[in-house]
């Protein structure tokens, strides 16, 4: 990896770290607000360049691992975590395929923040799969993303400031993008990370799961409407609305687990009241 990525990956990460206002501060707000992570083991997988997973450690006295299968993020990550810490045992990172070899022992939390979206269907639901492996029968997943309806799921609003680009007719969106185009801190250039996403919806992530052996718990699904007085619990997310929706945000447990659901239950009666 070049400096000059690195210095841009870690900015980048030390931003969703610190900021109130990167794209992760909602998923930061229903962690804070619906569960209880203190004592717990937790897995964030496809950590990426680690703000979120460090986030998490410096937020809860809990047991977190980040794995990923790039080796710049978990660089970038590991080099975040020198700087801000936690410097104990409580976090670390893993440079690991889950797929081939997965991690020991049960998880009571796992995070997909911002990842499932850019996984083909087949491999995501190989890794749900084995999630579910690694998940304790009581155990909580927590997925998020933005749905392929949302003004910019395309991943291109750095570069081409157009939402709801992905609908633009496809000859002329790729030329934008090949005009835009420069190598990523990842695995992709701008134009491979556009084509690898999988266009994944919300319905499509329930269908998933529920094979998987999941079942939803919490759903939110997040738009400027939710800035409106009295609509903040509001889930637009049918007819037109759904093209309004930022960020889907999904909590799941196992599809026999009761003790799980009632905790969510629980939290989310309370955040009401």
């Amino acid at each position: 990896m070049q400096e000059a990525q690195f210095t841009e990956g870690f900015d980048y990460a030390e931003r969703n770290l610190l900021s109130d206002d990167s794209h992760l501060w909602l998923d930061k707000k229903l962690i804070q607000q619906y569960l209880s992570l203190d004592g717990l083991r937790v897995l964030d997988f496809g950590c990426g360049m680690g703000g979120m997973t460090i986030w998490i450690a410096q937020q809860f006295d809990c047991h977190i691992e980040g794995y990923d299968i790039d080796k710049n993020h978990i660089e970038i990550a590991t080099a975040l975590q020198a700087k801000h810490g936690p410097h104990d045992k409580r976090l670390s990172f893993h440079l690991q395929n889950i797929l081939e070899e997965p991690p020991e022992g049960k998880f009571d939390v796992i995070f997909m923040n911002d990842v499932a979206e850019h996984i083909a269907f087949p491999v995501l639901m190989a890794i749900l799969e084995k999630l579910k492996g690694c998940l304790a029968d009581d155990g909580i997943l927590f997925v998020s993303f933005p749905p392929w309806e949302s003004p910019w799921a395309a991943h291109l609003s750095p570069w081409v400031k157009i939402p709801w680009s992905q609908y633009l007719p496809k000859k002329y969106l790729m030329k934008l993008i090949e005009k835009h185009n420069r190598t990523l801190v990842g695995r992709h250039d701008l134009k491979n990370e556009y084509l690898e996403l999988n266009h994944l919806t919300y319905n499509k992530l329930l269908a998933l799961t529920s094979r998987a052996g999941f079942k939803e718990q919490l759903r939110h699904s997040h738009c400027k409407l939710n800035k409106l007085p009295g609509l903040s619990g509001v889930n637009f997310s049918v007819g037109p609305f759904k093209y309004l929706v930022t960020k889907e945000l999904v909590i799941f447990t196992k599809q026999n687990s009761t003790a799980a659901a009632e905790m969510v239950k629980n939290k989310r009666l309370a955040a009401a009241g």
